[in-house]
C-alpha cells in the first residue's frame, strides 16, 4: 500500500519551510495579502459605477417621455425599476466595513454621493408620476447633476 501524497511536502521542499512557504502562495493567490484599502475603495467604485448605471437609465427614461418619446407607463417603469436598483448598491456598500480609519473618508464621500443619485431619481419618480413635466425637467437637471458627481467619483477613487 502506497503511502499518501498529502502527508509529504512536494518534492524539492523541505520540511516546515515548504509547507509555510505553501501556505503563503495560497494565501496570496486566494487575495488574503491584498491592502484592504485598495479593496475597500474597488468596492466603492462598483458601488457608484452600477449607481451611476441606473441612474443614467432613469436619466433617459425621465428625457424621452418629457420629450414625447416614450409613454407615461414605459418612463415611470423604468424610473421606478432604477430607483429600486439603486437603494440596492447603496445597501450592498454600506454594509461593507472600511478597514482603517483613513478609508472613513471614502465611505463617506461614497455614500453621500450614491444617497444625493437616489434622492435625484425619487424625485424623477415622483414627478413623473404626477405627470408633471417641468417638475421633471427640474428634476432631471438635478440627476445629471448627480450623475457628474458619480462619475467623478469613482475616476477618482479608482
Amino acid at each position: 500500500m502506497s503511502r499518501s501524497r498529502l502527508g509529504r511536502a512536494p518534492s524539492g521542499w523541505s520540511g516546515r519551510a515548504g509547507w509555510v512557504a505553501l501556505a503563503a502562495v495560497l494565501l496570496l493567490a486566494t487575495g488574503c495579502g491584498s491592502d484592504s484599502g485598495a479593496v475597500y475603495r474597488d468596492s466603492a467604485v462598483r458601488a457608484l459605477e452600477g449607481t451611476l448605471s441606473e441612474a443614467r437609465t432613469a436619466e433617459l427614461a425621465g428625457r424621452l417621455w418629457v420629450a414625447g418619446r416614450s409613454t407615461h407607463s414605459f418612463a415611470l417603469v423604468v424610473v421606478g425599476d432604477s430607483d429600486t436598483a439603486m437603494g440596492a448598491d447603496a445597501a450592498w456598500f454600506e454594509e461593507q466595513q472600511p478597514p482603517r480609519p483613513g478609508d472613513d473618508l471614502v465611505r463617506r464621500q461614497t455614500t453621500d454621493a450614491l444617497d444625493a443619485a437616489s434622492s435625484s431619481v425619487q424625485a424623477v419618480r415622483i414627478a413623473v408620476d404626477r405627470r408633471d413635466v417641468r417638475a421633471t425637467r427640474t428634476a432631471l437637471e438635478e440627476l445629471g447633476s448627480a450623475c457628474s458627481d458619480l462619475a467623478t467619483l469613482a475616476e477618482r477613487l479608482s
